[in-house]
C-alpha cells in the first residue's frame, strides 16, 4: 500500500518547526531605554536600600544579634502545632537555657504522645547533662566552685537530672528496647546521688524498681532481684512484682517540688512542696487476667522527698554547704585582719595578710544560687504490676485523697511491645508557657550582650536548623 502526502498536508505538518525556527532566528529586540523610567527604578533601588537597611538596624536595635523574628517564625511553623510555644523557648532561649527548654519541651512531648520529638529532646538534653555530670575527670574538671550559679548554662538539681533519665527509661520502655532502658534508670539514680562537690547513698527507689523491671522484661529474673530488694528496703510499702506480671502500671500524682532562695547573699537554695493537690491514690481497674479485676497502685517515690534529701537525710538547703564555707572564711578573714592590725608584734603584719587573703577568697565564691527549675513535674511516683493473659485487656484509672474521690482529667499512656506492656498515667497535665519559671532577666540580658554567648548561642540555633526529626 501506497501513502501519498498532498502539498498542503506537507506544509501543514512542517509549518510549526518553520515557525519556531524563524523565531529562534530573529534578533532579540533591543530594549526599549527611557530615561525618565530608568532614573524610577535606580531610585526606587535606593530606597529599597535603604528600607531594608533601616529594618537591619531596628531589628539588631531590638532584638541584638538574633534570633529575629522571621527566623523564629520559619524554625518553630515546622514543628508540632501543640509544641510551638517550648520550641521557641528552646529557639530563642540559647545554651543558657537549653537543658531546661529540652526537659520541658520532652516531657510536653511525652504526654502529647509525640514520641519522637520527646526521645529527641531528652537525648540533647541527657548529652548536656553528661558533659558535666558524667564519671570522667573532664567532667569533674567542669564542676568549679568560683562560678556565679546564676550565670551558668542550667544542668538541673540531682532530682531533675534523674527525671530527665526516668522519662526517656520510660520511652526506652514504650519502644521496647528493655537494656536501654535499664541503663537510663541507672544513670537517674546516680544522678540523684551528685551535687556539684559532693556525692551521696542511692535511694530513689522508683529507679531501682524500673531497673528491676527492665531485667524482669529480659527474662532476667535473678538479676531483676537486686534491685527490687533495693526498692523495697528503700520504699517500705513497695512490693515485688508477680512472677508472671506483664504489664507495669505508672501513676504520677499533684506537682513536684519548687526553689527558693535564702540567706543574706541569696546563696541558699531551698526547696518546698508544690501547690497542694487532693489526689494521694491511685486505683487500676483492668481486665489483664482476663476478668475485671481492681488494683491499688503502691507509692514508689517522693519527687519533692529526693529534691529535699540527700541519702535519706534532710538537708537545709543544696547551697548551705558552699554558703556556710563563705560565712566561714569571711569571719575568719575579718578576725584575722582586726588581731593583725591591733597586734604591736612583728606577726601581726602576717596575721594581717592572711586575714586580707581568707577575705579575697570568700569574695571569689560568688554563690547566688539559682532559682531557674523545670516545672511540671509530679510529686507522688506508684506503680502496680498485673499479668495479661489476652492482647485485647482494657483499663481505667481512679483518684482519690483523704476527703474521698477525685475527680480529674488527666494524661494516659498505652504501650503493648514485647515481652511487656506499659501504661503510664498523670493526674494533672503539664501547662507550659514560654517563660522559664525562676530566670533572672538581668543576669539573662547581661549574658546575651557578651560576644562568646552570642557566637555560642548562633551555633546552637543553626545546630537546631539542622536537625530533621
Amino acid at each position: 500500500m501506497r501513502y501519498f502526502v498532498t502539498a498542503a498536508a506537507l506544509i501543514a505538518l512542517l509549518a510549526p518547526t518553520a515557525v519556531a525556527t524563524a523565531q529562534d532566528a530573529a534578533p532579540a529586540a533591543a530594549p526599549v531605554t527611557d530615561p525618565a523610567a530608568a532614573k524610577a527604578a535606580e531610585k526606587a533601588a535606593r530606597a529599597a536600600a535603604k528600607a531594608e537597611e533601616k529594618k537591619q538596624r531596628e531589628l539588631r536595635a531590638k532584638y541584638g544579634d538574633g534570633p529575629y523574628p522571621d527566623q523564629i517564625a520559619a524554625y518553630v511553623g515546622a514543628r508540632p502545632e501543640k509544641l510551638r510555644p517550648l520550641y521557641q523557648s528552646l529557639y530563642t532561649g540559647g545554651e543558657r537555657n537549653a537543658v531546661l527548654n529540652f526537659q520541658r519541651l520532652g516531657l510536653a512531648a511525652f504526654e502529647a504522645g509525640l514520641y519522637k520529638d520527646a526521645a529527641w529532646a531528652f537525648d540533647q538534653a541527657l548529652g548536656r547533662i553528661e558533659a558535666v555530670y558524667a564519671d570522667n575527670p573532664q567532667a569533674a574538671t567542669a564542676r568549679s566552685v568560683f562560678h556565679n550559679e546564676a550565670n551558668k548554662d542550667y544542668k538541673g538539681e540531682p532530682y531533675e537530672r534523674a527525671m530527665a533519665y526516668y522519662y526517656r527509661g520510660l520511652l526506652y520502655l514504650q519502644a521496647g528496647d528493655y537494656g536501654n532502658a535499664h541503663a537510663a534508670f541507672k544513670e537517674a539514680e546516680r544522678q540523684d546521688t551528685l551535687s556539684d562537690g559532693e556525692e551521696f547513698q542511692a535511694d530513689f527507689a522508683m529507679m531501682n524498681y524500673l531497673r528491676g523491671w527492665s531485667l524482669h522484661c529480659q527474662g532476667r529474673d535473678t538479676a531483676a532481684r537486686e534491685f527490687f530488694d533495693l526498692a523495697t528496703k528503700n520504699e517500705k510499702a513497695l512490693t515485688l512484682p508477680g512472677a508472671g506480671d506483664n504489664v507495669l502500671f505508672i501513676a504520677e500524682l499533684g506537682n513536684g517540688p519548687v526553689k527558693a532562695r535564702d540567706g543574706a547573699q541569696a546563696q541558699k537554695l531551698l526547696f518546698q512542696g508544690g501547690a497542694d493537690y487532693p489526689e494521694t491514690l491511685a486505683t487500676i481497674t483492668h481486665s489483664a487476667g482476663g476478668t475485671p479485676a481492681t488494683l491499688a497502685m503502691l507509692p514508689a517515690s517522693s519527687v519533692t522527698y529526693q529534691a529535699t534529701t540527700r541519702g535519706g537525710r534532710a538537708i537545709d538547703g543544696l547551697m548551705n554547704g558552699k554558703a556556710n564555707w563563705k560565712e566561714g572564711t569571711d569571719s575568719l578573714g575579718t578576725a584575722l585582719m582586726t588581731q593583725g592590725l591591733t597586734s604591736t608584734d612583728a606577726s601581726g603584719g602576717y596575721m594581717a595578710l592572711a586575714g586580707l587573703a581568707f577575705s579575697m577568697f570568700s569574695s571569689a565564691m560568688k554563690t547566688r544560687a539559682d532559682i531557674r527549675m523545670w516545672d511540671g513535674l509530679p510529686d507522688r511516683l506508684m506503680v502496680a504490676t498485673a499479668k495479661a493473659t489476652a492482647p485485647d485487656w482494657t483499663y481505667s484509672v481512679a483518684y482519690a485523697g483523704e476527703k474521698g474521690p477525685v475527680e480529674l482529667t488527666g494524661q494516659t499512656m498505652r504501650a503493648d511491645p514485647k515481652a511487656c506492656s506499659i501504661v503510664w498515667m498523670r493526674s494533672r497535665p503539664v501547662a507550659y508557657g514560654k517563660t522559664i519559671v525562676g530566670e533572672d532577666d538581668g543576669v539573662a540580658a547581661s549574658q546575651a550582650r557578651k560576644k562568646p554567648v552570642i557566637d555560642k548561642n548562633r551555633a546552637f540555633r543553626t545546630a537546631l536548623e539542622g536537625q530533621v526529626l
